[in-house]
């Protein structure tokens, strides 16, 4: 995806980090948003990077978990039946969330896609 964004020009327009996302290179509050997209469902320890996520965002920020298709597409697309320890199942993912400091916002996962958009909580 690095390799994409800067063959198509947009290196220039942010900078570009191949990092592990659980130990991010960034001061505490540097970020105003957080976008990942098809990624929390595939790290080693999710709590681990929501909480790092939530050190490198400022207290007005917002983290976006988005994927252009619905968990139970992608369940269905794998050959698998949709499990209800996804990640990302709402049951699942607000109390996460709420262990590292997010509020959940919004969670819609429709079949054409997945999104679930939270804020700081932070005092």
């Amino acid at each position: 995806m690095l390799g994409a964004a800067a063959r198509t020009g947009r290196a220039g327009l942010a900078r570009l980090l191949l990092v592990d996302c659980h130990s991010l290179p960034l001061r505490s509050g540097a970020v105003h948003g957080i976008f990942g997209a098809g990624l929390l469902d595939h790290v080693h320890d999710p709590d681990a990077a929501l909480r790092e996520w939530a050190r490198v965002t400022a207290r007005d920020g917002v983290l976006a978990l988005f994927h252009p298709s619905g968990r139970a597409e992608r369940a269905a697309r794998h050959g698998r039946p949709l499990s209800p320890d996804d990640p990302l199942a709402r049951p699942n993912l607000e109390p996460a969330l709420r262990r590292a400091g997010w509020r959940l916002v919004e969670h819609d996962d429709a079949e054409s896609h997945f999104l679930a958009l939270a804020d700081l909580s932070r005092a």
